[in-house]
This record gives C-alpha cells, sequence and structure tokens, in this order.
C-alpha cells in the first residue's frame, strides 16, 4: 500500500541544517590572546622589587645602623622587638645627654635621650617621618613643642599588647647642627 501524497510531506526528513562552533572558537581565540598580550605588558611594566627591612629614603639623611645613642633603651624584652626598631638615628647624631622622665618599671616605660646632628631641622624632621611611618607607626601630631621647637608624634600597637609612642622635638638649626630630644613611652591608653 502505498501512502497519499499529503502523507509523505509528513513524513519528510529535518531540513539540512548544520551548527558551527566557529564563533564560540572566535571568542575562546580572542580571550587567550587578550590574556597573553596583558601577561606580557603586565611582565614587562612591572618591575621587580625586593622588600626591604629599611627604607630608601632619597634625598634625606642615612640610618646609621649601628648607632649607641640608644644605649639603655632596651633591656629585658622591654620594649618589645617591633617597638625597638624605632630606635634609629640618622649617620653622624651625637649623644649630648639622657633626660630624665621620671618612668620606669615594664608598665611604665618612659625614656628620653637629647641628641645632636649635623644637619638641618626640616632633613632632620623629613628622616623621622618617613623612617618611623614606613616601619608601621602613624604621625597622630605635628607642631611646636610646648619648650619651643618642631614636634613630631607617634603612636604604634606593640605586641606586647600595649601602645607606644614616639616623639622627636627639634630645636631651630645652629651653625649646621640640630640639637633634638628623642622621646619612647609606654602610653597608658590609645587615644
Amino acid at each position: 500500500m502505498v501512502a497519499p501524497a499529503a502523507d509523505r510531506s509528513a513524513l519528510a526528513p529535518p531540513p539540512s541544517h548544520t551548527v558551527s562552533i566557529l564563533p564560540a572558537a572566535v571568542v575562546l581565540i580572542l580571550a587567550v590572546a587578550m590574556l597573553f598580550i596583558f601577561g606580557f605588558i603586565n611582565f614587562v611594566d612591572s618591575p621587580v622589587t625586593t622588600a626591604t627591612t629599611q627604607p630608601i629614603v632619597l634625598g634625606g639623611l642615612a640610618n646609621d645602623p649601628h648607632t649607641q645613642v640608644f644605649a639603655g633603651f632596651v633591656g629585658q624584652g622591654v620594649p618589645p622587638g617591633d617597638i625597638a626598631t624605632s630606635l634609629i638615628a640618622p649617620a653622624r647624631t651625637t649623644a649630648i645627654g639622657v633626660v630624665a622622665t621620671g618612668g620606669g618599671g615594664v608598665a611604665n616605660y618612659d625614656r628620653e635621650v637629647r641628641l645632636s646632628v649635623d644637619a638641618p631641622r626640616s632633613r632632620l624632621l623629613g628622616f623621622y617621618r618617613s623612617n618611623l611611618e614606613a616601619r608601621g607607626w602613624r604621625l597622630f601630631s605635628t607642631g611646636t613643642a610646648s619648650g619651643g621647637g618642631a614636634e613630631l608624634l607617634f603612636q604604634k600597637a606593640g605586641t606586647d599588647g600595649w601602645y607606644w609612642e614616639s616623639g622627636v622635638v627639634a630645636q631651630p638649626t645652629r651653625r649646621g647642627a640640630t640639637v633634638f630630644i628623642y622621646r619612647l613611652l609606654q602610653a597608658s591608653d590609645f587615644s
């Protein structure tokens, strides 16, 4: 039995329509090409940096890593190591004398020393500002100290659970030298 003509059109095969993966391949190729291009640009444009333990200050005073002007500031784990790294002085710094602060003991650390350096006051203050901030200290006050001189005050939380304050008071430069006081103390609270 032969099917009528109307039934033959119902049994016709589906139209020959092919699906191409070419558009998806083009998108993938463009994505990979862009990844390589931007990776190459990043490689060429980004210099390799090496972490240092001491900041490099261009145009400032050099740090004296072997200074002895803070002899007596560190003992029996006080201040802790992360705070003791603030005991820095520019090269050619000399100690004039220790200043009595009345502080002492573990919970009441307070040390102060009077120093002199052969450099202008602005370079000295720039030295402490850049070096202490690079060591994690937060500058919280600038201005004129009660006895005169420019003052920088810094704060930092120590690994011992205490907050610490570090300060520099520099007198005006006279005959090429600047006299300044460096103070490190354990703060009673963080404000």
